[in-house]
């Protein structure tokens, strides 16, 4: 994954995860970072950003 790709990545599951706390609170976004082993962004290991991000973008999705 280039750096491109992964501040890419780490942005849209920063946004999606604002998103996420603002309308059902944090622990949802909490959650699916300790599924990963993780309690924020920066603690998630890069090869897992993309499934992060699909997680967080389907729960996004679901809120609309």
């Amino acid at each position: 994954m280039t750096t491109i790709e992964k501040d890419s990545y780490i942005t849209s599951i920063e946004e999606s995860a604002s998103i996420i706390s603002s309308q059902v609170g944090s622990a949802v976004v909490d959650g699916v970072f300790q599924r990963f082993g993780a309690h924020c962004v920066e603690d998630l290991n890069p090869s897992d950003l993309p499934d992060v991000f699909s997680e967080l973008y389907a729960i996004e999705a679901d809120l609309r």
